[in-house]
Protein backbone atom coordinates (compact mmCIF):
# COMPACT_ATOMS: atom_id res chain seq x y z
CA UNK A 1 0.00 0.00 0.00
CA UNK A 2 0.98 3.21 -0.65
CA UNK A 3 1.91 4.98 2.62
CA UNK A 4 2.51 8.82 2.22
CA UNK A 5 3.91 10.93 5.45
CA UNK A 6 1.23 13.46 5.48
CA UNK A 7 2.15 15.61 8.54
CA UNK A 8 5.36 16.35 6.72
CA UNK A 9 2.98 17.85 3.78
CA UNK A 10 2.64 20.82 6.04
CA UNK A 11 5.85 20.69 7.27
CA UNK A 12 7.12 21.63 4.03
CA UNK A 13 4.63 24.30 2.92
CA UNK A 14 3.47 26.19 5.93
CA UNK A 15 5.29 29.39 7.57
CA UNK A 16 4.63 31.68 10.73
CA UNK A 17 4.79 34.62 8.92
CA UNK A 18 1.29 34.58 6.19
CA UNK A 19 -1.10 37.46 5.51
CA UNK A 20 -4.48 36.37 5.40
CA UNK A 21 -5.00 35.70 2.39
CA UNK A 22 -1.88 33.95 2.19
CA UNK A 23 -3.09 31.69 4.76
CA UNK A 24 -6.16 30.80 2.88
CA UNK A 25 -4.48 29.82 0.04
CA UNK A 26 -2.03 27.76 1.64
CA UNK A 27 -4.99 25.85 3.31
CA UNK A 28 -7.12 25.13 0.01
CA UNK A 29 -3.34 24.20 -1.17
CA UNK A 30 -3.05 21.54 1.73
CA UNK A 31 -6.07 20.28 1.67
CA UNK A 32 -5.70 19.92 -2.38
CA UNK A 33 -2.50 17.74 -1.31
CA UNK A 34 -4.03 16.10 1.79
CA UNK A 35 -7.18 14.84 -0.87
CA UNK A 36 -4.40 14.00 -3.71
CA UNK A 37 -2.51 12.12 -0.88
CA UNK A 38 -5.29 10.08 0.01
CA UNK A 39 -6.70 9.22 -3.52
CA UNK A 40 -3.12 7.95 -4.11
CA UNK A 41 -2.59 5.75 -1.62
CA UNK A 42 -6.11 4.45 -2.28
CA UNK A 43 -5.03 3.42 -5.48
CA UNK A 44 -3.26 0.52 -4.39
CA UNK A 45 -5.42 -2.29 -2.66
CA UNK A 46 -2.96 -4.75 -3.51
CA UNK A 47 -1.21 -6.54 -0.60
CA UNK A 48 1.96 -7.88 -1.93
CA UNK A 49 4.33 -10.01 -0.08
CA UNK A 50 7.36 -8.71 1.23
CA UNK A 51 10.42 -9.72 -0.63
CA UNK A 52 13.81 -10.42 0.06
CA UNK A 53 14.64 -10.71 -3.67
CA UNK A 54 16.64 -7.31 -4.31
CA UNK A 55 14.91 -3.33 -4.03
CA UNK A 56 11.31 -3.63 -4.66
CA UNK A 57 9.30 -1.40 -6.76
CA UNK A 58 5.43 -1.21 -7.23
CA UNK A 59 3.29 -0.11 -9.73
CA UNK A 60 -0.23 1.10 -9.86
CA UNK A 61 -2.32 1.66 -13.25
CA UNK A 62 -5.69 3.66 -13.56
CA UNK A 63 -6.85 4.57 -16.98
CA UNK A 64 -8.97 7.44 -17.71
CA UNK A 65 -11.11 8.26 -20.66
CA UNK A 66 -10.83 12.15 -21.26
CA UNK A 67 -12.03 14.56 -23.76
CA UNK A 68 -8.55 14.90 -25.14
CA UNK A 69 -8.05 11.50 -25.50
CA UNK A 70 -7.29 8.35 -23.05
CA UNK A 71 -4.52 8.88 -20.05
CA UNK A 72 -2.90 5.97 -18.33
CA UNK A 73 -2.43 7.25 -15.01
CA UNK A 74 1.08 5.30 -13.13
CA UNK A 75 2.56 5.36 -10.07
CA UNK A 76 6.08 4.07 -8.93
CA UNK A 77 7.06 3.66 -5.36
CA UNK A 78 10.44 2.45 -3.75
CA UNK A 79 12.61 2.73 -0.94
CA UNK A 80 15.15 5.69 -0.96
CA UNK A 81 18.63 4.98 -0.87
CA UNK A 82 20.87 6.13 2.25
CA UNK A 83 21.87 9.32 0.51
CA UNK A 84 19.06 10.90 -0.32
CA UNK A 85 19.48 11.29 -4.16
CA UNK A 86 19.85 9.14 -7.09
CA UNK A 87 18.48 8.83 -10.71
CA UNK A 88 15.31 7.79 -12.73
CA UNK A 89 15.42 6.63 -15.89
CA UNK A 90 12.38 7.85 -18.43
CA UNK A 91 11.59 6.27 -21.93
CA UNK A 92 12.42 8.34 -24.42
CA UNK A 93 13.54 5.70 -27.09
CA UNK A 94 12.63 2.27 -28.15
CA UNK A 95 13.36 -0.15 -31.44
CA UNK A 96 14.63 2.95 -32.68
CA UNK A 97 11.24 5.32 -32.04
CA UNK A 98 11.38 8.86 -30.48
CA UNK A 99 8.97 8.24 -27.65
CA UNK A 100 6.91 11.55 -26.02
CA UNK A 101 4.28 9.13 -24.14
CA UNK A 102 5.16 10.50 -20.49
CA UNK A 103 3.77 13.88 -19.35
CA UNK A 104 3.08 15.43 -16.11
CA UNK A 105 5.83 13.58 -14.36
CA UNK A 106 5.67 14.88 -10.54
CA UNK A 107 6.14 13.83 -7.00
CA UNK A 108 3.60 12.61 -4.38
CA UNK A 109 5.98 11.73 -1.59
CA UNK A 110 6.77 15.02 1.03
CA UNK A 111 10.29 16.40 0.96
CA UNK A 112 11.06 14.79 -2.79
CA UNK A 113 12.23 16.80 -5.48
CA UNK A 114 12.67 15.95 -9.41
CA UNK A 115 15.01 18.28 -11.05
CA UNK A 116 14.54 19.40 -15.02
CA UNK A 117 17.86 18.46 -16.56
CA UNK A 118 17.99 15.34 -19.05
CA UNK A 119 15.07 14.11 -21.03
CA UNK A 120 15.64 10.25 -20.69
CA UNK A 121 17.26 10.69 -17.04
CA UNK A 122 16.58 13.37 -14.34
CA UNK A 123 17.94 13.01 -10.40
CA UNK A 124 15.22 13.25 -7.53
CA UNK A 125 15.85 14.03 -3.94
CA UNK A 126 13.80 12.81 -1.03
CA UNK A 127 14.27 12.24 2.71
CA UNK A 128 16.75 9.74 3.26
CA UNK A 129 15.57 5.90 3.59
CA UNK A 130 11.68 7.10 3.42
CA UNK A 131 9.43 5.35 0.36
CA UNK A 132 9.80 7.89 -2.39
CA UNK A 133 6.06 7.72 -4.96
CA UNK A 134 6.32 9.22 -8.04
CA UNK A 135 3.24 9.54 -10.63
CA UNK A 136 3.27 10.40 -13.90
CA UNK A 137 0.63 10.00 -17.19
CA UNK A 138 1.36 7.77 -20.19
CA UNK A 139 -0.79 9.18 -23.32
CA UNK A 140 -0.73 8.05 -27.22
CA UNK A 141 2.17 10.58 -28.76
CA UNK A 142 1.16 9.86 -32.45
CA UNK A 143 -0.70 11.17 -34.47
CA UNK A 144 -3.47 9.09 -37.35
CA UNK A 145 -4.05 5.42 -36.79
CA UNK A 146 -2.42 2.74 -35.31
CA UNK A 147 -0.04 1.43 -37.91
CA UNK A 148 3.61 0.24 -38.11
CA UNK A 149 5.76 1.82 -36.71
CA UNK A 150 3.53 2.98 -33.81
CA UNK A 151 3.19 -0.42 -31.90
CA UNK A 152 6.80 0.63 -30.41
CA UNK A 153 4.88 3.31 -28.53
CA UNK A 154 2.91 3.05 -25.50
CA UNK A 155 -0.52 1.87 -27.31
CA UNK A 156 -3.17 3.93 -24.74
CA UNK A 157 -6.59 3.63 -26.36
CA UNK A 158 -9.89 3.95 -24.71
CA UNK A 159 -10.86 0.14 -24.91
CA UNK A 160 -7.21 -1.21 -23.96
CA UNK A 161 -3.51 -0.32 -23.73
CA UNK A 162 -0.68 -2.28 -23.96
CA UNK A 163 2.53 -1.22 -22.99
CA UNK A 164 5.93 -2.86 -21.58
CA UNK A 165 8.70 -1.97 -19.30
CA UNK A 166 10.81 -0.25 -22.50
CA UNK A 167 8.55 1.81 -23.40
CA UNK A 168 6.36 2.78 -20.75
CA UNK A 169 7.68 2.48 -16.88
CA UNK A 170 9.75 5.13 -14.75
CA UNK A 171 12.23 3.42 -12.81
CA UNK A 172 15.05 4.33 -10.47
CA UNK A 173 18.36 3.54 -12.26
CA UNK A 174 19.90 0.43 -11.88
CA UNK A 175 22.85 -1.74 -12.71
CA UNK A 176 22.20 -4.24 -15.63
CA UNK A 177 21.93 -7.72 -13.51
CA UNK A 178 20.55 -6.33 -10.69
CA UNK A 179 18.04 -8.62 -8.72
CA UNK A 180 14.79 -7.07 -7.98
CA UNK A 181 11.08 -7.50 -7.17
CA UNK A 182 8.38 -5.43 -9.25
CA UNK A 183 4.94 -5.24 -8.02
CA UNK A 184 1.81 -4.24 -10.56
CA UNK A 185 -1.35 -3.21 -9.17
CA UNK A 186 -4.29 -3.36 -11.95
CA UNK A 187 -7.23 -3.28 -9.42
CA UNK A 188 -8.30 -0.01 -10.56
CA UNK A 189 -8.79 -1.48 -14.24
CA UNK A 190 -12.20 -0.59 -16.00
CA UNK A 191 -14.93 -3.36 -15.07
CA UNK A 192 -15.11 -5.63 -17.86
CA UNK A 193 -11.47 -5.39 -19.05
CA UNK A 194 -9.04 -8.86 -19.59
CA UNK A 195 -5.68 -8.44 -17.96
CA UNK A 196 -2.66 -10.17 -19.39
CA UNK A 197 1.07 -9.70 -18.49
CA UNK A 198 4.16 -11.45 -18.65
CA UNK A 199 3.00 -12.58 -15.47
CA UNK A 200 -0.60 -13.81 -15.69
CA UNK A 201 -3.91 -13.36 -17.46
CA UNK A 202 -7.30 -13.35 -16.49
CA UNK A 203 -10.98 -12.41 -17.03
CA UNK A 204 -11.69 -11.81 -13.67
CA UNK A 205 -9.92 -10.23 -11.02
CA UNK A 206 -7.99 -13.26 -9.84
CA UNK A 207 -4.68 -11.89 -11.50
CA UNK A 208 -5.16 -8.21 -10.47
CA UNK A 209 -2.08 -8.41 -8.12
CA UNK A 210 0.83 -9.75 -9.61
CA UNK A 211 4.47 -10.10 -8.53
CA UNK A 212 7.76 -11.05 -9.87
CA UNK A 213 11.33 -11.34 -9.00
CA UNK A 214 14.70 -11.52 -10.33
CA UNK A 215 17.11 -9.83 -13.00
CA UNK A 216 16.10 -6.50 -14.10
CA UNK A 217 15.79 -6.93 -17.44
CA UNK A 218 13.33 -9.97 -17.07
CA UNK A 219 11.14 -8.53 -14.39
CA UNK A 220 11.11 -4.66 -15.76
CA UNK A 221 12.03 -4.02 -18.71
CA UNK A 222 11.22 -7.05 -21.01
CA UNK A 223 8.32 -7.59 -19.63
CA UNK A 224 4.96 -7.10 -21.39
CA UNK A 225 1.87 -5.74 -19.87
CA UNK A 226 -1.76 -5.76 -21.56
CA UNK A 227 -5.28 -4.71 -19.99
CA UNK A 228 -8.72 -3.91 -22.06
CA UNK A 229 -11.04 -5.65 -24.18
CA UNK A 230 -9.37 -9.04 -24.56
CA UNK A 231 -10.55 -12.26 -25.51
CA UNK A 232 -8.70 -14.66 -22.97
CA UNK A 233 -8.04 -18.19 -24.50
CA UNK A 234 -6.32 -20.72 -22.25
CA UNK A 235 -4.90 -24.10 -23.38
CA UNK A 236 -1.41 -25.67 -23.28
CA UNK A 237 2.02 -26.43 -25.18
CA UNK A 238 3.04 -29.90 -24.27
CA UNK A 239 2.71 -29.62 -20.63
CA UNK A 240 2.82 -25.79 -19.98
CA UNK A 241 0.18 -23.50 -19.63
CA UNK A 242 -0.34 -20.80 -22.86
CA UNK A 243 -2.58 -17.71 -22.99
CA UNK A 244 -4.09 -15.94 -25.99
CA UNK A 245 -5.22 -12.64 -25.71
CA UNK A 246 -6.64 -11.49 -28.88
CA UNK A 247 -9.12 -8.22 -29.50
CA UNK A 248 -10.75 -7.05 -32.76
CA UNK A 249 -12.62 -9.53 -35.72
CA UNK A 250 -10.16 -11.40 -37.51
CA UNK A 251 -10.78 -13.41 -40.87
CA UNK A 252 -10.21 -16.47 -38.55
CA UNK A 253 -11.12 -17.97 -35.08
CA UNK A 254 -9.44 -17.32 -32.07
CA UNK A 255 -9.11 -21.40 -32.12
CA UNK A 256 -7.20 -21.58 -35.55
CA UNK A 257 -5.13 -18.87 -33.69
CA UNK A 258 -4.53 -21.11 -30.81
CA UNK A 259 -3.82 -24.44 -33.14
CA UNK A 260 -1.05 -22.45 -35.16
CA UNK A 261 0.67 -20.86 -31.88
CA UNK A 262 0.84 -24.67 -30.78
CA UNK A 263 2.17 -25.62 -33.26
CA UNK A 264 4.87 -22.96 -34.02
CA UNK A 265 5.45 -22.29 -30.48
CA UNK A 266 5.93 -26.25 -29.69
CA UNK A 267 7.94 -26.86 -32.99
CA UNK A 268 10.71 -24.22 -31.25
CA UNK A 269 10.66 -25.81 -28.02
CA UNK A 270 11.26 -29.08 -29.43
CA UNK A 271 14.33 -27.45 -31.70
CA UNK A 272 15.68 -26.47 -28.57
CA UNK A 273 14.44 -29.67 -25.92
CA UNK A 274 13.08 -27.43 -23.78
CA UNK A 275 9.85 -26.44 -21.88
CA UNK A 276 10.79 -24.84 -18.94
CA UNK A 277 8.43 -22.05 -19.13
CA UNK A 278 6.20 -21.15 -16.05
CA UNK A 279 3.54 -19.90 -18.45
CA UNK A 280 3.55 -18.37 -21.90
CA UNK A 281 1.28 -15.24 -23.25
CA UNK A 282 0.80 -14.40 -26.73
CA UNK A 283 -1.39 -10.90 -27.54
CA UNK A 284 -2.51 -10.26 -30.91
CA UNK A 285 -4.38 -6.76 -31.56
CA UNK A 286 -4.97 -5.51 -35.23
CA UNK A 287 -3.55 -2.72 -37.33
CA UNK A 288 -5.75 0.21 -38.60
CA UNK A 289 -5.50 -1.32 -41.91
CA UNK A 290 -6.72 -4.11 -44.17
CA UNK A 291 -3.72 -5.12 -45.88
CA UNK A 292 -0.10 -5.88 -45.77
CA UNK A 293 1.37 -5.49 -42.65
CA UNK A 294 2.47 -7.48 -39.46
CA UNK A 295 4.82 -7.08 -36.54
CA UNK A 296 5.97 -9.39 -33.47
CA UNK A 297 8.11 -8.48 -30.45
CA UNK A 298 9.77 -10.98 -27.67
CA UNK A 299 9.33 -10.14 -24.44
CA UNK A 300 9.31 -11.76 -20.41
CA UNK A 301 7.18 -15.31 -20.60
CA UNK A 302 5.37 -13.79 -23.79
CA UNK A 303 5.45 -11.92 -27.53
CA UNK A 304 3.03 -9.80 -28.97
CA UNK A 305 1.56 -9.82 -32.53
CA UNK A 306 0.54 -7.09 -34.66
CA UNK A 307 -1.42 -7.62 -37.89
CA UNK A 308 -3.37 -6.24 -40.51
CA UNK A 309 -7.17 -6.66 -40.18
CA UNK A 310 -8.03 -8.70 -43.12
CA UNK A 311 -4.52 -10.84 -43.87
CA UNK A 312 -4.50 -14.82 -42.60
CA UNK A 313 -2.88 -15.81 -39.68
CA UNK A 314 -0.64 -17.85 -41.43
CA UNK A 315 1.02 -14.37 -42.35
CA UNK A 316 3.01 -14.61 -39.13
CA UNK A 317 4.20 -17.87 -38.71
CA UNK A 318 7.87 -17.23 -39.53
CA UNK A 319 7.11 -13.63 -37.20
CA UNK A 320 5.71 -16.16 -34.75
CA UNK A 321 8.94 -19.12 -35.05
CA UNK A 322 11.20 -15.71 -35.08
CA UNK A 323 10.19 -14.49 -31.82
CA UNK A 324 9.80 -18.13 -30.18
CA UNK A 325 13.22 -18.37 -31.04
CA UNK A 326 14.92 -15.51 -29.27
CA UNK A 327 13.39 -16.81 -25.75
CA UNK A 328 16.83 -18.98 -26.51
CA UNK A 329 18.56 -16.64 -28.94
CA UNK A 330 20.03 -14.45 -27.26
CA UNK A 331 17.94 -14.66 -23.67
CA UNK A 332 19.06 -17.90 -22.28
CA UNK A 333 22.67 -17.49 -23.90
CA UNK A 334 24.36 -15.98 -21.29
CA UNK A 335 24.29 -11.97 -20.39
CA UNK A 336 25.63 -10.08 -22.59
CA UNK A 337 26.32 -5.28 -22.81
CA UNK A 338 24.20 -4.59 -25.79
CA UNK A 339 21.48 -6.17 -27.63
CA UNK A 340 22.74 -4.44 -30.96
CA UNK A 341 25.96 -6.18 -30.86
CA UNK A 342 26.42 -8.89 -33.51
CA UNK A 343 23.04 -8.44 -34.18
CA UNK A 344 23.73 -10.60 -37.17
CA UNK A 345 24.06 -13.50 -34.67
CA UNK A 346 20.66 -12.94 -32.07
CA UNK A 347 18.39 -11.77 -35.57
CA UNK A 348 19.93 -13.08 -38.46
CA UNK A 349 20.75 -16.82 -37.10
CA UNK A 350 17.12 -16.66 -35.73
CA UNK A 351 15.87 -15.54 -39.02
CA UNK A 352 17.24 -18.72 -40.75
CA UNK A 353 16.02 -21.28 -38.24
CA UNK A 354 12.30 -18.87 -38.01
CA UNK A 355 11.73 -19.96 -42.00
CA UNK A 356 13.31 -23.14 -41.62
CA UNK A 357 11.27 -24.84 -38.69
CA UNK A 358 7.95 -23.34 -40.59
CA UNK A 359 9.08 -25.59 -43.43
CA UNK A 360 10.02 -28.87 -42.24
CA UNK A 361 7.04 -28.71 -39.61
CA UNK A 362 5.26 -28.54 -43.00
CA UNK A 363 3.61 -25.41 -42.53
CA UNK A 364 5.10 -23.51 -45.58
CA UNK A 365 5.38 -25.27 -48.98
CA UNK A 366 8.99 -25.63 -50.51
CA UNK A 367 8.13 -23.12 -53.20
CA UNK A 368 8.10 -20.36 -50.73
CA UNK A 369 10.80 -21.85 -48.38
CA UNK A 370 13.28 -21.45 -51.83
CA UNK A 371 11.75 -18.14 -52.32
CA UNK A 372 12.45 -16.88 -49.03
CA UNK A 373 15.89 -17.77 -49.22
CA UNK A 374 16.24 -16.57 -52.97
CA UNK A 375 14.94 -13.45 -52.04
CA UNK A 376 17.30 -12.53 -49.33
CA UNK A 377 20.22 -14.33 -50.97
CA UNK A 378 19.66 -11.71 -53.49
CA UNK A 379 20.26 -8.64 -51.06
CA UNK A 380 22.61 -10.34 -49.11
CA UNK A 381 26.08 -8.92 -50.87
CA UNK A 382 26.82 -5.90 -49.64
CA UNK A 383 23.98 -5.74 -47.16
CA UNK A 384 24.27 -4.48 -43.82
CA UNK A 385 20.53 -5.22 -42.81
CA UNK A 386 21.68 -8.24 -40.04
CA UNK A 387 18.82 -10.34 -40.63
CA UNK A 388 19.64 -10.60 -43.85
CA UNK A 389 23.39 -10.97 -43.36
CA UNK A 390 23.35 -13.20 -40.77
CA UNK A 391 20.21 -15.56 -42.41
CA UNK A 392 23.89 -15.91 -45.16
CA UNK A 393 26.19 -16.53 -42.84
CA UNK A 394 24.11 -19.17 -40.90
CA UNK A 395 23.09 -20.73 -44.20
CA UNK A 396 26.59 -21.27 -45.24
CA UNK A 397 27.91 -21.84 -41.75
CA UNK A 398 25.16 -24.65 -41.34
CA UNK A 399 26.41 -26.22 -44.97
CA UNK A 400 30.36 -25.80 -43.91
CA UNK A 401 29.65 -27.66 -40.40
CA UNK A 402 27.31 -30.32 -42.39
CA UNK A 403 30.49 -31.06 -45.03
CA UNK A 404 33.35 -31.12 -42.27
CA UNK A 405 31.65 -33.67 -39.98
CA UNK A 406 30.00 -35.67 -42.71
CA UNK A 407 26.47 -35.17 -41.91
CA UNK A 408 27.23 -36.18 -37.95
CA UNK A 409 26.69 -32.41 -36.78
CA UNK A 410 25.26 -28.92 -37.92
CA UNK A 411 24.52 -25.58 -36.80
CA UNK A 412 22.32 -26.91 -34.43
CA UNK A 413 25.48 -27.68 -32.25
CA UNK A 414 26.65 -24.78 -31.92
CA UNK A 415 23.14 -23.27 -31.40
CA UNK A 416 22.80 -25.66 -28.32
CA UNK A 417 26.05 -25.19 -27.27
CA UNK A 418 25.80 -21.46 -26.95
CA UNK A 419 23.03 -22.05 -24.58
CA UNK A 420 24.71 -24.67 -22.34
CA UNK A 421 27.49 -22.17 -22.13
CA UNK A 422 24.65 -19.96 -20.12
CA UNK A 423 26.82 -18.93 -17.51
CA UNK A 424 29.54 -17.66 -19.42
CA UNK A 425 28.84 -14.08 -21.10
CA UNK A 426 27.78 -13.62 -24.60
CA UNK A 427 30.31 -12.23 -26.88
CA UNK A 428 31.39 -12.02 -30.32
CA UNK A 429 34.71 -14.16 -29.25
CA UNK A 430 32.53 -16.92 -27.25
CA UNK A 431 30.34 -17.27 -30.70
CA UNK A 432 33.29 -17.39 -33.38
CA UNK A 433 34.87 -19.83 -30.94
CA UNK A 434 32.04 -22.24 -30.41
CA UNK A 435 31.32 -22.22 -34.00
CA UNK A 436 34.89 -22.67 -35.00
CA UNK A 437 35.11 -26.32 -32.81
CA UNK A 438 33.28 -27.47 -35.75
CA UNK A 439 35.10 -25.44 -38.86
CA UNK A 440 38.47 -26.13 -40.42
CA UNK A 441 41.35 -23.74 -39.81
CA UNK A 442 40.53 -21.87 -43.59
CA UNK A 443 36.44 -22.00 -43.26
CA UNK A 444 37.39 -20.52 -39.52
CA UNK A 445 39.01 -17.80 -41.23
CA UNK A 446 35.82 -17.31 -43.78
CA UNK A 447 33.56 -17.30 -40.73
CA UNK A 448 35.53 -14.68 -38.47
CA UNK A 449 36.15 -12.32 -42.03
CA UNK A 450 32.37 -12.46 -42.45
CA UNK A 451 31.67 -11.52 -38.72
CA UNK A 452 34.27 -9.03 -38.38
CA UNK A 453 34.45 -7.44 -42.04
CA UNK A 454 31.15 -8.26 -43.66
CA UNK A 455 32.83 -11.07 -46.08
CA UNK A 456 30.20 -12.28 -48.14
CA UNK A 457 30.39 -16.25 -47.79
CA UNK A 458 28.84 -18.05 -50.52
CA UNK A 459 26.79 -21.48 -49.50
CA UNK A 460 26.98 -24.78 -51.18
CA UNK A 461 24.47 -26.67 -52.68
CA UNK A 462 22.84 -28.85 -50.65
CA UNK A 463 23.47 -25.88 -47.82
CA UNK A 464 20.02 -25.23 -47.99
CA UNK A 465 18.36 -28.76 -46.89
CA UNK A 466 20.80 -31.18 -47.28
CA UNK A 467 20.21 -34.17 -49.24
CA UNK A 468 17.75 -32.51 -50.92
CA UNK A 469 18.76 -33.75 -54.75
CA UNK A 470 15.94 -31.49 -56.22
CA UNK A 471 17.98 -28.18 -55.15
CA UNK A 472 20.28 -26.87 -56.87
CA UNK A 473 22.46 -23.66 -56.47
CA UNK A 474 24.00 -21.19 -58.94
CA UNK A 475 25.33 -18.04 -59.29
CA UNK A 476 22.99 -15.52 -61.04
CA UNK A 477 23.50 -11.93 -62.14
CA UNK A 478 20.47 -10.53 -60.80
CA UNK A 479 19.18 -6.88 -59.88
CA UNK A 480 18.54 -6.10 -56.06
CA UNK A 481 14.86 -4.93 -54.64
CA UNK A 482 15.10 -0.89 -55.14
CA UNK A 483 11.76 1.25 -54.65
CA UNK A 484 14.12 4.47 -55.71
CA UNK A 485 13.09 6.54 -52.36
CA UNK A 486 12.10 6.55 -48.66
CA UNK A 487 9.34 4.52 -48.54
CA UNK A 488 8.89 3.46 -45.18
CA UNK A 489 8.75 7.67 -44.26
CA UNK A 490 6.23 7.60 -47.31
CA UNK A 491 4.12 5.08 -45.95
CA UNK A 492 3.44 7.38 -42.92
CA UNK A 493 3.24 10.81 -44.31
CA UNK A 494 0.92 9.64 -47.19
CA UNK A 495 3.22 11.35 -49.50
CA UNK A 496 6.10 10.42 -51.29
CA UNK A 497 8.97 11.57 -49.69
CA UNK A 498 13.68 10.97 -51.01
CA UNK A 499 13.26 9.89 -54.41
CA UNK A 500 16.16 9.61 -56.07
CA UNK A 501 17.20 11.06 -59.62
CA UNK A 502 19.07 7.66 -60.67
CA UNK A 503 16.36 5.10 -59.05
CA UNK A 504 13.05 3.08 -60.83
CA UNK A 505 10.31 5.34 -58.60
CA UNK A 506 11.86 8.63 -60.75
CA UNK A 507 12.25 7.17 -64.15
CA UNK A 508 8.64 6.07 -63.47
CA UNK A 509 7.23 9.61 -62.55
CA UNK A 510 7.49 9.50 -59.17
CA UNK A 511 8.10 13.14 -57.48
CA UNK A 512 8.82 14.74 -53.90
CA UNK A 513 5.48 15.64 -52.16
CA UNK A 514 3.03 14.12 -54.54
CA UNK A 515 0.07 12.73 -51.78
CA UNK A 516 -0.45 8.72 -51.90
CA UNK A 517 -3.68 7.63 -51.33
CA UNK A 518 -2.78 3.82 -52.24
CA UNK A 519 0.27 1.14 -52.71
CA UNK A 520 0.68 -2.21 -53.09
CA UNK A 521 4.47 -3.32 -52.82
CA UNK A 522 5.79 -6.64 -52.22
CA UNK A 523 9.05 -6.46 -50.64
CA UNK A 524 12.14 -7.74 -51.65
CA UNK A 525 10.85 -9.03 -54.81
CA UNK A 526 11.87 -6.84 -57.71
CA UNK A 527 9.98 -9.18 -60.17
CA UNK A 528 6.72 -7.96 -59.04
CA UNK A 529 4.97 -4.88 -59.80
CA UNK A 530 5.29 -2.05 -57.26
CA UNK A 531 1.91 0.17 -57.51
CA UNK A 532 1.62 3.56 -56.29
CA UNK A 533 -1.67 5.69 -56.84
CA UNK A 534 -1.23 9.47 -56.30
CA UNK A 535 -3.54 12.52 -56.41
CA UNK A 536 -2.84 14.21 -59.17
CA UNK A 537 -5.27 17.55 -58.75
CA UNK A 538 -8.05 15.89 -57.51
CA UNK A 539 -7.52 12.85 -59.89
CA UNK A 540 -6.29 9.61 -58.86
CA UNK A 541 -3.33 8.72 -61.29
CA UNK A 542 -1.33 4.95 -61.19
CA UNK A 543 1.95 4.71 -61.49
CA UNK A 544 3.83 0.94 -61.67
CA UNK A 545 6.95 -0.08 -62.13
CA UNK A 546 9.28 -3.07 -61.36
CA UNK A 547 11.39 -1.97 -57.78
CA UNK A 548 14.91 -2.92 -59.61
CA UNK A 549 18.20 -1.20 -58.72
CA UNK A 550 21.49 -2.41 -59.52
CA UNK A 551 22.57 -5.73 -60.50
CA UNK A 552 24.42 -8.26 -58.00
CA UNK A 553 25.65 -11.49 -58.29
CA UNK A 554 24.31 -13.72 -56.11
CA UNK A 555 23.56 -17.32 -55.38
CA UNK A 556 19.72 -18.45 -56.22
CA UNK A 557 18.76 -22.21 -56.04
CA UNK A 558 16.38 -23.29 -58.28
CA UNK A 559 13.96 -26.40 -58.20
CA UNK A 560 14.07 -29.46 -60.29
CA UNK A 561 10.53 -30.31 -60.07
CA UNK A 562 10.80 -33.79 -62.18
CA UNK A 563 12.95 -34.98 -59.08
CA UNK A 564 11.11 -33.53 -56.25
CA UNK A 565 8.27 -35.75 -57.74
CA UNK A 566 10.51 -38.69 -57.81
CA UNK A 567 12.27 -38.24 -54.30
CA UNK A 568 9.68 -36.15 -52.58
CA UNK A 569 10.92 -37.12 -48.90
CA UNK A 570 14.15 -35.94 -49.58
CA UNK A 571 13.70 -32.68 -48.46
CA UNK A 572 12.88 -32.65 -45.23
CA UNK A 573 15.92 -33.88 -43.82
CA UNK A 574 16.65 -31.97 -40.81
Amino acid sequence: MLALPFGRIGATLGSAHMMPIERKAFRALFILLLMLSFAVAGLSQCRFPSSRVGRTITFSFVPENTASGTILHVTVQFEGNSRGFEQIEIPVEWAGEKLHAVSNLRALSSSTTIDDSGSGEKTIRYRPDFSVVLAYDLSKDWAGPLVHPYQFHPVVMPDYFEINGDNALVVPKLPRGALITANFDFHALPSGWSLATSFGASNDRGEYCQTSSGERDEVLFHALLAAGDFRIQRFRIGRRDAVLAVRGKWTFTDGQAVEEIRKIVGIVRDFWRDDHFPYFLVTLKPYDQDHGSGDGSAFTNAFWIYMSRLDPFETQLTQLAHESFHAWNPFRMGPYESYRAFDWFKEGFTQYYAYKLVYLAGMMPLSAYVESLNRDLRLYPGSADPYIRGRGIALWLDGEIRRESKGKKSLNSVMLDMVHGVDKPLTLERILQTAGRYLTPAARRQFEGAANQGDVLLPAADAALPGCAALGVSMEELPVFDLGFDFAASRLANRVIGVREDGPAWRAGLRDGQKLTQLSVYNGQPDRLATFTIDAGGQPQVIQYYPRGKSVTAPQYRLDLAELTARPGSCLSR
